[in-house]
């Protein structure tokens, strides 16, 4: 349920002694005026458990003072010419600058996700089920992991050393990781990743199905920088759980392969060096 429809469920026995019309003045601050639809927006981005107790009448008139002070404040301000200085223009046009932005990145998701709505209904991105029992007999199990992420491959090997050396655990290798990784959604966690189906993680991290319980690994060189990795253990994962996942897999593989086919109408070239 929406925030607004809910609000207006909370504002129906309000509503209801009331004129319809969306325009009714509440009370009038000089020249500024007070309307139920205000009176209705405002309550509307309140806690719920405050709005309840607007409903009483004394509840109602208390929140109104609020709106009416509200209002005094801004009609004292215009009548001191703040709206017309230089500081408030200045940080009015940032205010306008980042609502721009927002409204931007919003029709960006919109158009985005109405593209993926559309090759979903075009079978671009249709996953079928034999595709996924397919898909779960060949990879029916899971890998639980930890890693640590460097930034060079001589850091890797000497934290791949250390945590080598003398009597191995899987503590060693989190407190290290917990130390030194890079990787700071993992690091505090002593490296650990969740527990991952083939397809789930970084190609370059699938040597981990490969990989023996216990296990240590790499280093393996990614995009992020240079992983150590530890394999934990494996577990078999009932169908039923796995399906959804599975399905998003390969809905995945789909969309990359549809994106590579356009790669040609859309050339790409990364013009900053340091991203190269």
């Amino acid at each position: 349920m929406s925030r607004v429809f809910a609000a207006l469920l909370i504002l129906l026995p309000f509503l209801a002694g009331c004129r319809k019309s969306s325009g009714r003045a509440l009370a009038r601050v000089g020249k500024s005026v007070i309307t139920e639809a205000e009176f209705s927006r405002k309550l509307s981005e309140v806690a719920p458990n405050y709005r309840n107790y607007v409903l009483t009448p004394y509840g109602r008139r208390q929140f109104l003072d609020v709106l009416i002070r509200e209002k005094m404040i801004l009609s004292a301000a215009r009548a001191a010419g703040v709206h017309l200085t230089p500081e408030y223009r200045e940080q009015l046009s940032g205010i306008r600058r980042e609502e721009e932005e927002r409204l931007a990145e919003a029709g960006d998701y919109l158009l985005t996700r109405l593209w993926m709505e559309q090759l979903s209904r075009k079978g671009v991105l249709a996953v079928g089920e034999g595709e996924v029992k397919a898909y779960h007999e060949a990879h029916p199990s899971e890998v639980q992991a930890r890693h640590i992420l460097l930034s060079a491959s001589e850091e890797a090997e000497a934290a791949k050393k250390a945590v080598r050396a003398g009597a191995f655990s899987p503590a060693k290798f989190a407190a290290y990781a917990q130390k030194v990784s890079l990787d700071a959604d993992t690091a505090a966690g002593g490296g650990l990743m969740r527990p991952t189906l083939f397809g789930e993680v970084i190609p370059e991290l699938e040597a981990l199905f490969r990989m023996k319980n216990g296990e240590i690994g790499g280093p393996v060189r990614s995009k992020l920088g240079w992983h150590v990795i530890l394999k934990e253990g494996e577990r078999p994962v009932p169908f039923a759980e796995a399906e959804p996942r599975i399905r998003a897999i390969l809905q995945k593989q789909k969309l990359d392969r549809h994106l590579q086919s356009l790669q040609d109408s859309f050339p790409v070239e990364v013009i900053d060096a340091q991203f190269k």
